[in-house]
């Protein structure tokens, strides 16, 4: 007999060992694992497929400064509190400012989402219903194309989606760990975004109101403390400087429509209308409550009705508000919603007396979102703007350029894209440049009227005309014109999905600062788009 046919010591043992707590795991943990390893597979896969879009570049210059000069910025022009601009700050000292890097936080919280999706049904339903809200949550293109973005929304997903849970533990149980935790993950929500204070507050009163202990209060009273001490930034936000009014100025009901289809379909909502928007809602809620009150029974009605409650809170506080004072109602600052929300609807959808029904409403969710995914993921023009391709289209800078982008709402990727680019540049500092080159588009923008507004010194410029108060711009496509104007001679002139970019020499090197090169816009383009992003660019070393 050779010694290959002799086992190690004990390892048999330990194999049987292993495949007998295999065997007693659930089907719902296996489900819930395979889940997790799906929902983290579609989110990193595609992770560095599309570009940055503007904010996502704000964010990858805010994480490259100094801590204190990022905590500076943040103040000065974010719209939310702090704490996720930190956690990335210190996320880009070890991993950089790339796609890849930034956009991982944001992955990393989609995918805790899906078990934590997974426990709050479980805590208020069965397991049942816990493992198709963590599917909805896995696979919901909504919650993908945020696990893809470097923002701030995914992460108060999941802390406001963590929050729930503690809260529904400690509604059951108020002992002090639980109380606690529900103090930490809340307060951590709230120094997130100012949104996720309309699902603590509820949570909050509850909790008082069922507990009537001095723990609870003490949490009640720290996550409080953490709220007031966000005030100073609430109050910068409700400034005109930092640029939220554009949420009001667009108009409620679209907004609502918007987030019905973007929640289930994501950027789908740009072949929708308002009709189809409202409709689609009003047919899922009527669904969800007919199998509740038909097939429900009193745990999944009481499972419901607690998250019902909180995203109801969520939903409509926000639009009362709006209509008293600022209004910022948008589909994904009412994410603290989406956990309770999908809570609902696995109850439903699980209810005992209901299940032939509330299986084929689940599995029609789950096609959707699932076609959905694969849709914008798969269409460019669903995604996001592909200013990367344009950066590299431009190349390196041979010479000292001037950059004039159409479209200067979407375009600030360019300067994290293109080497060498201040990010704030003085508007009145001239420059040496020998080149001009123009980012024209084939889309409809704002064209410009002849009133020669321009923006705070920020290296953006809302070119030769601004939006006259009441009166709206002519639409056109602001292209870069095809021969060069006297002083400059036209070197080369090609599309880039969108766009049209024309590369023009000047005859004689010029100094120039911004405020000139957006007089002399209107020299290089066919039609001047009313918003344009001009900087410069070093010549590369």
């Amino acid at each position: 007999m050779s010694s290959s046919e002799y086992s190690a010591p004990g390892l048999g043992d330990r194999r049987l060992r292993l495949a007998a707590r295999a065997r007693t795991v659930s089907v719902e943990v296996w489900v819930l694992g395979a889940l997790i390893v799906l929902a983290a597979v579609i989110r990193i896969v595609t992770l560095d497929n599309q570009s940055f879009w503007a904010d996502e570049a704000l964010t990858a210059y805010e994480a490259g400064l100094p801590f204190g000069a990022m905590l500076h910025t943040v103040a000065r022009v974010e719209t939310t509190p702090p704490l996720y601009f930190a956690v990335v700050w210190g996320w880009a000292r070890l991993f950089g400012t790339g796609n890849i890097a930034l956009r991982s936080v944001s992955a990393i919280a989609g995918v805790a989402l899906v078990p934590i999706a997974y426990l709050c049904a479980r805590e208020l339903v069965s397991r049942r219903a816990g493992v198709l809200a963590a599917a909805f949550v896995a696979v919901n293109p909504f919650m993908v194309w945020y696990s893809q973005e470097a923002r701030s929304y995914m992460l108060l997903a999941a802390l406001t989606g963590a929050s729930f849970l503690w809260f529904v533990r400690s509604r059951r149980d108020p002992s002090p760990r639980n109380l606690v935790w529900w103090a930490v993950v809340s307060a951590a929500a709230v120094m997130t975004h100012f949104f996720a204070g309309f699902a603590v507050a509820p949570e909050a009163v509850w909790l008082l109101w069922t507990a009537r202990t001095r723990a609870a209060a003490i949490a009640v009273a720290a996550v409080a403390a953490v709220q007031v001490a966000m005030l100073p930034f609430a109050v910068a936000d409700a400034s005109a400087s930092h640029g939220a009014g554009w949420i009001a100025r667009t108009p409620r009901l679209n907004r609502i429509t918007t987030m019905v289809i973007e929640w289930g379909a994501s950027n789908l909502y740009r072949r929708g209308t308002k009709l189809e928007g409202l409709a689609g809602g009003l047919v899922l809620a009527v669904v969800v409550v007919v199998l509740l009150v038909r097939g429900g029974d009193s745990i999944s009605r009481r499972g419901a009705k607690v998250g019902a409650a909180i995203a109801g809170f969520v939903f409509l506080v926000p639009l009362a508000l709006g209509f008293a004072g600022p209004d910022y109602f948008l589909s994904r600052n009412e994410i603290p919603a989406f956990v309770p929300l999908v809570t609902v609807v696995a109850a439903a959808c699980v209810a005992p007396r209901a299940r032939l029904a509330g299986a084929a409403v689940a599995v029609v969710l789950l096609a959707l979102f699932c076609f959905t995914t694969v849709d914008v993921q798969t269409h460019p023009y669903l995604e996001r703007p592909n200013w990367r391709a344009v950066a590299k289209s431009l190349g390196p800078a041979s010479a000292p350029r001037a950059i004039l982008a159409a479209d200067s709402t979407t375009a600030d990727p360019l300067k994290i894209y293109l080497p060498g680019v201040a990010w704030v540049q003085p508007q009145a500092r001239r420059v040496l440049i020998s080149e001009i080159d123009i980012v024209g588009a084939t889309k409809r923008l704002a064209l410009a009227q002849p009133t020669g507004l321009t923006t705070p010194a920020t290296g953006r410029s809302v070119g030769a005309g601004a939006e006259p108060p009441g009166r709206k711009l002519k639409p056109g496509s602001p292209e870069p014109r095809s021969v060069a104007p006297p002083g400059a001679r036209l070197l080369t002139r090609f599309r880039v999905d969108n766009w049209i970019v024309a590369r023009f020499a000047l005859i004689r090197p010029e100094r120039v600062s911004i405020l000139e090169l957006e007089r002399m816009a209107p020299r290089f383009f066919r039609r001047t788009p009313a918003r344009l992003l001009i900087f410069t660019q070093p010549r590369a070393r």
